[in-house]
C-alpha cells in the first residue's frame, strides 16, 4: 500500500511538472509570436490588395474629408492620383480665418518633415555629379565643425539619423530658441553647441539638426543656396511652381496660417516659429498639386536616376511603411511620410504598384493628441478603405471631448443630457474612450477646475458601469 501510494505521489508530480512545461513553452511561443509581431512590424497581417476603385470613388472620398470638416477634425487640403490621373482634389477649412479666407488647392502650407525627402534628393543629385560620396566626412565640407565631435560623422550617417547629432527633445528652451531668426552661421553654431548623444554609427537618434547640417553642406558644395538648387534641380524639371523656403518676414501669396486647437478656447493662431530656425528639415512650402507632380516626376529620371532612386526609396528618403487601411488590421505597402511643424501637418503615400498618391496638408493640429483634430492617417486608412475595397467607418467626434466642451460652456445638466444622447443614441455620431475621459479630467485638475472635474468624472463612471 505504501508503495503504491509513494508510486501515485511520483506520478502526480510527473504530471504536475508536465504541466508547469506545458504552461512555459505556451508562454514561450506566445513571447516569441509577439516579439515577431513587434520586430517584423505585424508583416502577418500585412497584406498586398489589388486596387478595386469603386465608380463612385469621389463621391465616398468626398465624404470622408467633408466630414471631417464638418467634424472639426480636419482643415486643409487632398490631392488623390491613380495612374497619373487626378481622382480627387479639394480643400476645406480656412487658410486665415480672422480673414475668412478658405483653404483651396493652390493653398501653400508648411510641408514641415516632407521637406526631408527634398533634402535627400539634393544630396543624391550631388552625388549622380560627382560632388559628394555618401561616406565623405562631415568635416570634409564644414571643417568648422569641432574635429572631436565630427571626424567620424559621415553623410550616410547625416541621413540616417545615426551621426550621434542631438534631437530637439532634448533641448530644453526649443520653444524659446525657435523664435529667433537664425543666419546660416548661427544656426551652425547653436547646432555645435550641442554634446554628441553617441558615438556615430553606434546609435539612432531622430535629428532635425543632421538635416540642417545637410542643408548647409548642399549650399557648400554647389556654391549655391539651397532654394536656388531647389528651383533649379528639381521644381523646374518637374513643373512645381508653388513650392519655395518660406521666409517668415516675408509676405507670401496664398500662404496658410497654422491653428492649434486650445481645449477651452478653441483654435488659436500657432506658436511662432522663425522659419530659419527649420533649415533643411522643414523650412519649405507647398501646395498638394506640386507635390503630385514631384510624384510623377519620380516615375522618370528627371529627378534622379535609377540607382540614387533605389536609395531614395529604401534606404534615405521617402522610406517604405506598412500603412493600415480599414476598419481591421490589414496593412498597405506604401511609401509614406507625416510631417509635423508648429500648426501644420503633411502626409504622404505613394504605392507604386499601383501608381497611386495620396497627399494632405493641414493646418491645424493639437500639441499632443489627436482627438480634437485628427492626424492625417485617420483620414487616410478610409481612403484607402475605399481604393482596395475593405469596410471602414465614417469619421466620428469623440463623445469625451464633446462631454467636456459642453459642460464648460452650458454646465453639467446640459453634459448629463448629452453624455446619456450619446450613449444611448448617437453611436453613430460619437465613439468614446477611456482614455480620452482621463485625459480631459486631467486637462480640468490641470486648471484648478476641481468641482467641474469631479462633475465630469461621474460621466465616465456612468458610462463605464453602463
Amino acid at each position: 500500500m505504501a508503495k503504491k501510494c509513494l508510486l501515485n505521489l511520483k506520478v502526480n508530480r510527473f504530471n504536475k511538472t508536465l504541466d508547469v512545461m506545458k504552461i512555459k513553452a505556451t508562454l514561450k511561443i506566445i513571447l516569441i509570436t509577439f516579439m515577431l509581431i513587434v520586430m517584423n512590424g505585424c508583416d502577418y497581417i500585412y497584406s498586398d490588395p489589388e486596387l478595386s476603385l469603386p465608380e463612385n470613388a469621389e463621391n465616398k472620398i468626398a465624404q470622408i474629408v467633408n466630414m471631417m470638416d464638418d467634424n472639426g477634425q480636419f482643415s486643409g487640403a487632398v490631392l488623390i492620383s491613380v495612374k497619373g490621373k487626378i481622382i480627387y482634389k479639394d480643400a476645406v477649412g480656412y487658410a486665415n480665418i480672422a480673414d475668412s479666407i478658405p483653404n483651396t488647392c493652390d493653398t501653400k502650407f508648411r510641408i514641415a518633415s516632407f521637406t526631408k525627402p527634398i533634402t535627400v534628393m539634393l544630396i543624391l543629385q550631388l552625388v549622380e555629379e560627382g560632388k559628394l560620396k555618401l561616406d565623405d566626412k562631415l568635416t570634409d565640407y564644414l571643417p568648422e565643425f569641432p574635429k572631436e565631435k565630427g571626424e567620424d560623422i559621415t553623410i550616410h550617417q547625416l541621413l540616417t539619423h545615426t551621426a550621434g547629432i542631438t534631437g530637439e527633445s532634448r533641448i530644453p528652451n526649443l520653444i524659446d530658441i525657435e523664435k529667433e531668426y537664425y543666419t546660416r552661421e548661427r544656426l551652425f553654431n547653436c547646432i555645435v553647441k550641442k554634446d554628441i548623444v553617441f558615438k556615430p554609427g553606434k546609435g539612432n537618434e531622430y535629428s532635425n539638426f543632421g538635416y540642417s547640417l545637410l542643408g548647409l553642406i548642399i549650399e557648400k558644395v554647389s556654391g549655391k543656396s539651397y532654394d536656388e538648387l531647389l528651383q533649379e534641380k528639381i521644381c523646374k524639371p518637374a513643373g512645381m511652381k508653388n513650392t519655395l523656403g518660406d521666409i517668415t518676414a516675408q509676405p507670401i501669396e496664398k500662404r496658410a496660417i497654422g491653428y492649434n486647437y486650445n481645449y477651452f478656447t478653441g483654435l488659436e493662431i500657432a506658436s511662432f516659429l522663425d522659419m530659419s530656425f527649420v533649415f533643411g528639415y522643414g523650412h519649405l512650402l507647398s501646395t498638394v498639386h506640386d507635390l503630385y507632380l514631384f510624384d510623377k516626376a519620380l516615375y522618370s529620371n528627371k529627378l534622379l536616376n535609377e540607382k540614387s532612386k533605389e536609395l531614395f526609396f529604401n534606404k534615405y528618403g521617402w522610406h517604405y511603411q506598412k500603412c493600415p487601411y480599414g476598419k481591421g488590421s490589414k496593412k498597405i505597402h506604401s511609401n509614406s511620410l507625416d510631417g509635423s511643424v508648429n500648426g501644420f501637418g503633411s502626409h504622404t503615400q505613394r504605392i507604386e504598384k499601383d501608381t497611386v498618391f495620396i497627399v494632405a496638408l493641414r493646418n491645424t493640429k493639437e500639441y499632443k493628441k489627436q482627438i480634437v483634430i485628427k492626424w492625417s492617417d485617420y483620414m487616410m486608412s478610409r481612403i484607402l478603405a475605399v481604393m482596395y475595397g475593405e469596410e471602414y467607418d465614417l469619421p466620428k467626434k469623440s463623445g469625451a471631448f464633446e462631454v467636456f466642451k459642453t459642460l464648460q460652456n452650458s454646465g453639467a445638466v446640459e453634459a448629463e443630457k448629452l453624455m446619456a444622447d450619446i450613449t444611448n443614441n448617437q453611436t453613430d455620431k460619437y465613439y468614446l474612450k477611456k482614455r480620452e475621459f482621463e485625459f480631459f479630467n486631467q486637462q480640468l485638475l490641470d486648471r484648478g477646475m476641481v468641482n467641474q472635474a469631479a462633475e465630469y468624472k461621474k460621466f465616465m463612471r456612468s458610462w463605464i458601469r453602463s
